[in-house]
């Protein structure tokens, strides 16, 4: 894995070394037990109460202590977010939710100290506006989407050489760490979007064109990775500039 300048947290470790092989089960089924169909179900409940906007619920994933986001699975994953999201919006109250975890696991009054909201997740991060790209008033959809109608056409074309430098500030972003700095190619067009960088944070819907990148695995990974071989990463407009220019 290359160094670069952006944050590696819990949920942004592609490339990095030391975790072992992608666990792979070609038959796995939906769910490995009943309390993942549970919380599953429990989803439409939560957010319709907590992270209703584009990004939010990924964002409070992003924010979870290691032990979270690794030891319990993906739906365990879920759970402990919807845990955060409850106490944060104040839906349960912290020592409400820190009560009903312990009582579930069991748990010692030493261990069940633990287990506090405010414990299990780094707290929301604060952003700059002034470091965010600037909001553009679109058309209201006629259905609840994350599509936009952009006036502005798109800054880039399918075979434009572009790089996406580190972002400005912390907090929630779709660009991955392993692509940050590295030279890659348009290769598609998708329709316009909200901004999750922007949206998960409140600040407003941001809206920007999003581009297919394509890049060379060897770009990414370095020599050992597999020969001709291209990764494509989803990415937004204000992420990139030209890499001419950044070069």
């Amino acid at each position: 894995m290359q160094p670069n300048a952006h944050e590696r947290s819990v949920h942004d470790l592609g490339g990095a070394p030391g975790y072992g092989r992608v666990p792979h089960e070609p038959d796995e089924p939906p769910f490995h037990a009943d309390w993942e169909r549970r919380v599953f179900g429990l989803l439409g409940a939560v957010t319709a109460s907590t992270a209703r906007r584009p990004g939010e619920f990924r964002y409070v994933l992003e924010r979870l202590n290691a032990g979270d986001y690794f030891d319990h699975g993906y739906y365990g994953r879920w759970l402990a977010g919807f845990e955060v999201l409850l106490a944060e919006y104040g839906v349960v109250s912290p020592d409400e939710m820190t009560s009903a975890v312990a009582r579930a696991a069991q748990l010692t009054e030493a261990e069940a100290a633990g287990v506090s909201p405010a414990l299990r997740a780094a707290p929301f991060t604060a952003r700059d506006r002034a470091l965010m790209p600037s909001d553009r008033p679109t058309p209201a959809p006629e259905r609840r989407t994350v599509r936009r109608d952009l006036a502005e056409p798109p800054r880039f074309s399918v075979g434009d050489r572009v790089v996406a430098p580190a972002p400005p500030q912390p907090g929630h972003t779709r660009l991955p760490g392993y692509a940050v700095g590295k030279p890659g190619t348009v290769v598609k067009l998708h329709p316009a979007e909200v901004l999750p960088d922007s949206t998960a944070h409140d600040l407003g819907e941001r809206p920007q064109h999003v581009y297919c990148i394509g890049y060379d695995a060897r770009t990414l990974w370095g020599d050992d990775a597999e020969p001709n071989a291209t990764v494509h990463v989803d990415l937004y407009e204000c992420y990139l500039t030209r890499a001419e220019a950044a070069s």
